[in-house]
């Protein structure tokens, strides 16, 4: 790097620097108030503001960067030193401390300020599923030494392997490399590894994929398509709203990297590569299989086969495999079915009575119902991190996580994709079976087979709804695959209409299939997006003007996909409580099993498990059959509480006819004595109720601490 050019840097750097500490200061937080409601007072602030100052800057050089020496060439640098890149992001998100969890939510829920500690965004109401089960499960492992079980989930020890996303000191946990930060690093670094690792990794894997996929002759072109493809996918809507549930990015980094490795196993002769390559693509193997979530599992399960035949049908001719390469993939593969099979032994039992469950049970889907306007309609949920969804009246879509999609632009992949084989007379195996799996899901989602047949295709757990995934990717595999191979010529005249035309119709679609939600304007921002994401796809890599669409693409995809979840500093939301340090305190003293009760009791029960309290109604992966039925000696309620359920309790002065109350499908009401409580084993309770003034037969509580929050702790006494 010579002189000029390393003032040049300088500047842009010092330059970048006062923007971004004068945005941090000053932008941000009227931001946080216009767009999430979120006001962010001068102490707050100044915790935050370096973190913010440092995001800002960077955002800022990169722009700088682009605009001096041009966004081709930056993409170059950054393509060359992508993993360098990758693991700087990585190590940036766990030295600040910074994660997209929602946990600010628990100083919602206890009357304190939500904004504390947020860099961006705000914490979402509707991710219950990850401030109230998923990280605190993950942190209420550092309390047992990340054991297989741990004791705090009530009577009933739980498993925290198999069923929930829980990192866990076991040899199969190399099949889950993101909860290897919790093991490190401890809970909050963890937490921190596990939101910025999974990202990287899925935008990572799938740019590789994609020149994989688009580079036939074995060159690193399509570079500028390969990274829109990439952002479509790592910040697309449905990935952000689902990014901490069912372990989604897990499943498609797996895919992405053992089809990126697989073709590298075909064809590399070097037998250490090999053995690198076939264990990864085992790694792979694990992590897809131990999501868990068959609903996703098995649609992807059917893309992946299509990749795979296409792979072997790309390399058929260059395969080369020797007898040493077969001995090692031998022995490999009966290693991974060893861990696999440890897994499967330890967890028997948990595996067997979630199988028999009233919740979640056996699904028996058979498809159908879903209409294809809201296959098309993708684009308007680029707008729910800023615009509360508005639900459909009778429609079963009811909130942003279940309306989130893919920005696919459907059906311009199969369009472009039959006009390249028409033009080349020749049939591409890839885009051929990309195109007959969309219509079979896009058959079975909207139309429907029959029982018997989606039993026989091993579809009966999926439902429509859950195509979505399947659809959206392969749409955008095929989208991305077609841009790159084209080799002619079109009228730019025609196209320019037609993109047009289409835009229109896109933007009608959104409006027409979500009324409610998308007004006139946002139905006129959904076309000019649409012409937007046309215009990249179709010049990117071939004009200076279609590389600066293309970067304004993908910071419109990353800004949108950035704000779904909150950049949150920290965990003191969920960690630093008063309520949780005084009961804490109180356990020391006195150890003994808790309970909550009164209002939200289902929520705080887990907040007292994620800070290492054993608390009887945390959350319930797995029914405690043998605890419930204490209560229930004929079995009556049996239906109500053999499920994953959250639990809410109300203590009561009488015995309650029906001790167990069902509300939804997850969760249940438990209205109960403090007789019945001695019967299960609880010494104290954590309550908004006033139990000390409360008549009892045979017993009262007493108040062991101070009112904090609204809550009371209490000891139950027999007397």
């Amino acid at each position: 790097m010579n002189k000029r050019r390393i003032v040049i840097t300088a500047i842009i750097i010092a330059i970048a620097a006062v923007c971004g500490t004068v945005f941090a200061i000053s932008v941000v937080p009227a931001l946080q108030e216009s767009v999430f409601g979120l006001i962010t007072d001068a102490v707050q602030r100044k915790r935050i503001v370096v973190i913010r100052a440092l995001i800002a800057s960077t955002v800022f050089a990169l722009v700088l960067f682009c605009c001096v020496f041009g966004p081709s060439k930056v993409g170059r640098l950054l393509h060359r030193y992508r993993f360098a890149a990758g693991a700087a992001v990585v190590f940036a998100a766990v030295a600040l401390n910074i994660s997209g969890s929602s946990l600010g939510m628990w100083n919602f829920w206890l009357g304190h300020d939500m904004a504390s500690d947020v860099v961006w965004g705000t914490p979402r109401a509707l991710r219950t599923d990850e401030y109230v089960v998923t990280t605190p499960f993950a942190f209420a492992q550092s309390y047992t030494g990340y054991s297989y079980f741990n004791n705090l989930f009530g009577n009933k020890p739980a498993d925290m392997f198999i069923v929930k996303d829980a990192p866990v000191w076991t040899f199969a946990e190399i099949f889950r490399p993101f909860h290897w930060g919790y093991l490190i690093l401890g809970s909050s670094r963890g937490l921190a590894f596990y939101w910025s690792g999974r990202l990287v990794a899925l935008f990572l894997a799938s740019y590789e994929f994609f020149l994989c996929v688009t580079n036939e002759n074995g060159k690193q072109e399509h570079q500028g398509v390969a990274v829109l493809g990439a952002s479509l996918i790592a910040f697309a809507p449905l990935i952000q709203w689902w990014y901490a549930v069912n372990s989604l990015p897990e499943m498609l980094v797996a895919v992405f990297v053992s089809i990126v490795c697989f073709n590298k196993y075909l064809t590399d002769t070097g037998t250490l590569h090999r053995t690198v390559y076939a264990g990864v693509i085992l790694l792979c193997a694990g992590m897809f299989a131990l999501t868990l979530y068959p609903a996703w599992q098995i649609p992807l399960a059917y893309l992946l086969i299509v990749l795979i035949a296409y792979s072997i049908v790309r390399q058929w001719g260059n395969i080369h495999i020797s007898r040493k390469d077969v001995l090692i993939l031998a022995i490999e593969v009966i290693v991974f079915i060893a861990l696999m099979a440890s897994v499967l032994i330890t967890s028997w039992d948990t595996i067997q009575v979630m199988m028999h469950t009233a919740y979640p049970g056996a699904r028996r889907s058979h498809g159908g119902g879903k209409s294809l306007l809201e296959i098309i309609a993708s684009v308007c949920t680029l707008f729910l991190p800023y615009k509360e969804w508005i639900p459909v009246s009778g429609a079963s879509i009811s909130n942003s996580t279940e309306v989130s999609a893919f920005i696919d632009l459907f059906p311009v992949g199969i369009v472009l994709a039959i006009a390249n084989m028409v033009k080349s007379k020749k049939i591409d195996v890839l885009n051929t079976g990309l195109i007959t799996l969309i219509v079979f899901f896009m058959t079975f989602a909207c139309v429907g087979f029959p029982l018997w047949l989606s039993k026989v295709l091993m579809l009966t757990p999926v439902t429509s709804s859950r195509t979505t995934v399947v659809l959206g990717v392969a749409n955008i595999i095929l989208l991305v695959r077609s841009v790159s191979l084209r080799n002619w010529e079109w009228n730019k005249r025609l196209v320019a209409v037609a993109a047009v035309i289409f835009a229109i119709l896109i933007g009608a679609a959104n409006h027409y299939t979500y009324p409610l939600y998308v007004g006139r304007l946002l139905t006129v921002v959904s076309c000019a997006i649409t012409i937007m994401l046309m215009f990249s796809f179709l010049t990117v890599g071939r004009h200076i003007v279609g590389n600066i669409a293309a970067s304004l693409t993908v910071a419109g995809l990353v800004i949108s996909g950035m704000s779904v979840n909150p950049i949150q500093y920290g965990t003191a939301p969920m960690t630093q409580q008063p309520l949780v340090q005084q009961v804490q305190t109180l356990q020391r003293q006195n150890p003994g099993m808790w309970i909550t009760d009164g209002d939200e009791s289902t929520r705080i029960a887990n907040l007292l498990v994620a800070n290492g309290v054993q608390t009887l109604n945390a959350l319930k992966v797995t029914p405690d059959l043998t605890t419930w039925r204490k209560l229930d000696s004929n079995r009556k309620s049996e239906k109500i509480y053999n499920r994953y359920a959250y639990i809410s309790v109300k203590i009561l002065e009488h015995e309650a006819k029906k001790p167990f109350v069902l509300q939804y499908g997850d969760e249940f009401t438990l209205q109960i004595t403090p007789a019945q409580l001695d019967k299960l084993g609880v010494k104290n309770v954590l309550s908004t109720q006033k139990l000390d003034q409360m008549t009892f037969t045979g017993y009262k509580f007493v108040a062991i601490g101070k009112t904090i929050d609204g809550r009371t702790p209490y000891r139950l006494v027999n007397y």
